[in-house]
């Protein structure tokens, strides 16, 4: 057969038929017999053009060609032996189709050209009709090869500059591209399951990209002059080199499970209830968020507040739907977790002493009486451990190291008097029982022992106590030999060698087939049984971290750059662990549906108010007022990934800082992963002034003699805290959109107008017409202020829409401009605000204005703002903090004014009076 076939350009099996369909270099089509015909000829069909690329649709029975400029349908004859043409599909330009492919679930078929990748839908009967196109506008290079990948949406090219690109497969926008090879790109694929690319490159290489973070992972080399590489499946490719003919089997033991927007710190399976499990994950950016173990969802996340970054340790307790976390402090965070994202609760301080930090946290499920119910355990620095019961408001301790409490464990489900274990610095194991009731909790020792080496994991199991040293050996002691040991402190546990080369960083446990699993500094995953016999271990170059068990039949989840994967247990047991695994009777986790992420709307505003508890020396727990939560990061989401950005609030130089009074209490630590300098404004700055320090004493009397009304949770919303406050409304100078000029308020509403009009032709033509309406009206309105200016239009009632436009005139106005056009307009504003009704978001606005103009550079420009903000009706008594400020204005003038209006508004005169009512915690709660 080589004899008579004449050099072949192109082939494709067509299986129904069983045979090869060849275009060869005499312009001719033919038919070979497949290898169960021996490849025998069995028919010719001459060609009056030249065939590129070939490619046959087994679903419709149509036979596909490319050629310059054009796209040609053909039927396959039903003996098999011949062809009908049916279509000849004409492109702009006279580009040359080099290659076809199908996407089967669309009904798509892709065409890669030169400089274009162009998208037919088949219309039965081998009719295509042209439908999307795909350009590069960053590079001008020839495409050579393409992938379709509908589950991500996405269409990849690789070009002749070693360039790869990506369109969006439904809206064909133009996503971005990145340099993968040095020479031309022979192949792009991708991975849906592990989100990586695979790129191959004329020089020989293979390279695996991660889609979440762009990185290379990995990269094999074939050698040089690489022509052509095709998977085959997801494991499989053959490749074609100038004299070798290659068959790879890649194997992948891993797939995706989440992609996290951030590199995860730490995984951590968390039994909610019942067959109901939950995987909570913390990452990089400060996120904690829970993850159902059966689709790899995410379920619930954290609003990204300030405090997050100094998170040390977090818990989470089912039946309240609470997340305890730690802050570095005495303080505990308590978050909702019944919505998404979770809300700041409250906040617990477990000791008067400021020093005791909180290290560690342990969640505890007991029967204690006739109820089932969960304790949430912290170690202290002091040694000190706590138990925080919300339901009886008793906090229960025990001093049981001479050092810090470096960790806590409990055992899963519910037990009548649950055993803790503790480790300190001290080198000691404490394993104590509770006792009593919830009224009386009582931490009873069961017994003590001392380690010889030093421990960097510890965990509680049904027993024992399992522990891995800092050298990395596992520990077990039995439970029964440390009762009956002579010795119970220097009881000798079983030993191994060291699991890995080099320190263990996460640790985790299945208790169901009695394994762990431990992951390395290196990026080296192993699973262990109990005795410390090595399971299994993967062969990889890739660095994993934070391993966990997703489930009770093995399923090991492992993060890797910002994704989190899932190796399934076929994969990971042995035979004999998987005989084992198939005589138990392990139930499905519940599939637990994802909550709506729905923001309040406080968290608009930079400060949060959480309700504080302090514990007392009579192991009472106190309500102590509210405290304050530093708020200036928000959540987007780029599809269903989280990510955290920057409010974009920067406090400029010439803004007024007095929201930010309680700031430092959170972000001025050395460990805090982001600082926000503090700038003192210019009307401030005066010899041996350090800053608005006195407004730190008004944080402690937020909430001070107030009865607040508490939900059975002990949870008080931020709409009843500002309401108990405030009952006259948030006051002007603590609102989050003071420092948003008008300018930035009247472009964001100019974008929104414009995101909207380009939803339809109508409703931009009447968007138009309203914007030319808009326009005359300002206009008039720049005529009616010079008149009122004049007293000439005093009299006069305008309607709603011009009153509208003269506020917003005059706010435009007064941004840039003199003394005197400020005084003249604002006048006039006074006589609007006389004499007609303006709406309260107008009223918002000019008082906001007002308020960042007595931070003006110019003297007289802060003087007259002082005098517009009483002429309008602005001032009251819960202007005290800002008529504070100017009383320390640098200007003798505005001083002056301002010390007027404190005598009026507030009876204060003197500053000994001002110091005096300072001093007194009760009287400033009027303030409030």
């Amino acid at each position: 057969m080589a004899a008579e076939v004449p050099l072949i350009k192109s082939m494709v099996h067509v299986k129904s038929h069983q045979v090869l369909i060849a275009y060869c270099d005499d312009m001719r089509l033919r038919f070979l017999g497949d290898h169960h015909q021996e490849f025998a000829t069995l028919a010719t069909v001459p060609c009056r053009f030249s065939i590129s690329c070939l490619c046959y649709d087994s679903d419709t029975g149509v036979l596909f060609s490319g050629t310059l400029g054009a796209v040609v349908t053909w039927f396959v004859l039903a003996n098999g032996k011949g062809l009908q043409m049916i279509q000849k599909v004409a492109m702009r330009g006279p580009e040359l189709v080099q290659d076809l492919s199908l996407i089967a679930s669309l009904g798509f078929l892709v065409a890669l050209c030169e400089s274009v990748v162009r998208v037919f839908a088949h219309e039965g009967q081998g009719q295509l009709r042209e439908v999307k196109t795909f350009s590069s506008l960053t590079s001008g290079s020839s495409l050579t090869c393409s992938y379709s990948c509908v589950s991500q949406n996405t269409l990849y090219a690789g070009s002749k500059n070693g360039e790869v690109h990506a369109w969006g497969l439904e809206s064909s926008d133009f996503l971005h591209s990145f340099k993968a090879h040095p020479s031309s790109v022979v192949c792009v694929s991708s991975r849906p399951e592990t989100y990586t690319l695979f790129t191959a490159g004329r020089e020989g290489w293979l390279k695996e990209w991660n889609l979440a973070s762009g990185t290379l992972l990995r990269q094999l080399n074939l050698g040089p002059d690489l022509l052509q590489l095709r998977f085959i499946d997801n494991s499989t490719f053959f490749c074609q080199g100038t004299s070798a003919f290659s068959l790879y089997h890649l194997p992948h033991f891993y797939s995706l499970f989440n992609v996290c927007g951030s590199v995860p710190q730490k995984l951590q399976r968390v039994l909610c209830g019942p067959n109901w499990v939950r995987i909570l994950c913390a990452t990089e950016d400060g996120l904690l968020r829970f993850l159902s173990p059966v689709t790899g969802d995410l379920l619930v996340v954290t609003w990204p507040l300030l405090i997050m970054d100094k998170a040390v340790a977090w818990v989470y307790h089912p039946e309240r739907q609470e997340l305890f976390v730690a802050v570095g402090s005495p303080e505990v965070l308590v978050f909702d977790a019944s919505r998404s994202p979770c809300t700041a609760k409250y906040l617990v301080c477990t000791s008067e002493n400021q020093r005791d930090k909180v290290k560690c946290l342990a969640y505890g499920a007991s029967h204690l009486g006739q109820s089932r119910k969960g304790l949430i355990f912290c170690g202290h620095e002091s040694g000190v451990v706590r138990i925080l019961s919300p339901y009886c408001s008793v906090h229960t301790e025990k001093a049981l190291h001479s050092g810090t409490v470096l960790a806590l464990s409990t055992p899963e489900g519910f037990e009548e008097n649950p055993l803790l274990c503790s480790y300190g610095t001290d080198n000691y194991i404490h394993l104590t029982k509770v006792v009593g009731s919830l009224k009386d909790l009582t931490l009873q020792s069961f017994s003590t022992f001392l380690c010889n080496y030093p421990l960097k994991h510890v965990i509680l199991l049904p027993g024992s106590v399992g522990a891995i040293t800092e050298r990395s050996c596992w520990f077990l002691w039995r439970y029964q030999e440390l009762l009956t040991s002579e010795s119970k402190q220097h009881s000798k546990p079983r030993e191994t060698h060291c699991l890995h080369d080099c320190a263990v960083t996460s640790f985790d446990v299945c208790l169901s087939l009695k394994l762990f699993v431990t992951g390395a500094v290196d990026g080296s995953v192993r699973v262990w049984d109990f005795c410390g016999k090595l399971v299994a271990q993967f062969d990889s170059e890739l660095h994993f971290g934070s391993p966990c068990f997703a489930n009770s039949r093995g399923d090991l989840l492992l993060t890797f750059n910002q994704s989190v994967y899932i190796v399934p247990c076929l994969k990971l047991l042995p035979y004999a662990g998987l005989v084992h695994l198939s005589k138990l009777s392990i139930k499905d986790d519940i599939q637990e549906m994802p909550k709506p992420f729905l923001p309040s709307f406080f968290f608009l505003f930079e400060l949060i108010f959480v309700p504080k508890f302090m514990s007392l020396e009579q192991h009472v727990q106190e309500l102590q007022g509210l405290d304050t939560l530093i708020n200036k990061r928000a959540i987007a989401f780029d599809g269903t990934v989280p990510h955290v950005v920057e409010g974009g609030r920067h406090v400029s130089s010439h803004e007024r800082p007095g929201l930010y009074f309680v700031e430092e209490k959170f972000v001025e630590t050395s460990d805090s992963k982001q600082k926000y300098p503090y700038v003192v404004p210019a009307q401030l700055r005066l010899p041996a002034w350090d800053g608005l320090n006195i407004y730190r004493m008004f944080q402690a009397f937020y909430g001070q003699g107030q009865e607040w009304p508490f939900a059975p949770d002990c949870y008080i919303p931020n709409s009843v805290i500002r309401a108990r406050l405030w009952p006259d409304g948030t006051p002007i100078f603590l609102r989050y959109d003071q420092r948003l000029s008008h300018k930035d308020m009247d472009a964001r509403g100019l974008l929104r107008s414009r995101s909207l009009s380009s939803m339809s032709v109508a409703a931009e033509e009447t968007s138009l017409d309203q914007m030319d309406v808009y326009h005359d009206q300002k206009r008039e309105s720049y005529g009616i202020l010079e008149n009122i200016s004049r007293k000439s239009w005093i009299a006069r009632k305008f309607s709603e829409g011009t009153v509208e436009n003269l506020v917003e005139t005059i706010l435009n106005l007064t941004v840039f401009c003199s003394t005197e056009k400020y005084k003249k307009y604002f006048s006039a504003l006074a006589v609007i605000f006389a004499n007609h009704q303006i709406p309260s978001k107008l009223r918002i606005e000019t008082a906001s204005r007002l308020l960042k103009d007595v931070t003006h550079y110019n003297p007289s420009i802060r003087e007259l703002a002082w005098e517009m903000l009483e002429k309008l009706g602005f001032i009251s008594h819960v202007f005290t903090l800002p008529l504070t400020t100017g009383l320390m204005d640098s200007e003798k003038a505005v001083r002056t004014r301002v010390l007027k209006l404190m005598s009026r508004y507030t009876g204060i005169q003197t500053k000994s009076m001002l110091l005096h009512q300072l001093r007194r915690r009760d009287s400033l709660q009027e303030l409030q």
